[in-house]
């Protein structure tokens, strides 16, 4: 619905109310969008501990190196440093999730890695014949540039092209 208004020229006033519904629904949306993503991060920070001590419990390297890392960069940029240290206090949920699957996508590999060693190799026939590929030799032909430019041959004539 617009109320328009129109003047003895033909010009628009007034405004649009369809611009002010959009601008309304958009803010609404990122409203709705705030709120579920608070409500997931605060669940996810009551399990955060738990996922945190699963972790350790299936490979505790990888927290280790998490902090490796975090101390690697404190010294080598520090104010990036800080500002990791930072985010990860703030966001210990965020980190601990990441931790987690980290830590239990690497067993997963590992554990498919040790299935595949434990498969047999398959067998092999080895070939004893050392004449199985019987190829032409190849004839070597020395033709000087001299010879290429003057027998006026149509097959040389793309070669010329480099002399």
């Amino acid at each position: 619905m617009s109320f328009i208004n129109y003047d003895e020229r033909g010009n628009q006033r007034g405004f649009n109310v369809n611009g002010i519904v959009g601008a309304v629904m958009i803010v609404l949306f990122f409203l709705a969008l705030f709120f579920i993503a608070r409500t997931i991060f605060n669940l996810v920070s009551l399990i955060a501990p738990i996922l945190l001590l699963i972790t350790l419990i299936i490979d505790y390297k990888v927290a280790l190196n998490y902090g490796k890392f975090l101390l690697k960069l404190l010294k080598e940029n520090t104010l990036m440093g800080i500002g990791a240290v930072v985010l990860t206090v703030l966001a210990y949920p965020v980190v601990a999730g990441f931790l987690f699957f980290k830590a239990a996508g690497k067993k997963f590999l590992m554990s498919k890695i040790k299935s595949n060693k434990k498969e047999e190799f398959q067998d092999y026939e080895e070939v004893e014949d050392e004449d199985f590929l019987d190829l032409p030799e190849l004839e070597k032909s020395v033709e000087t540039k001299s010879s290429n430019r003057n027998d006026g041959d149509s097959s040389n004539d793309y070669e010329q092209l480099f002399d």
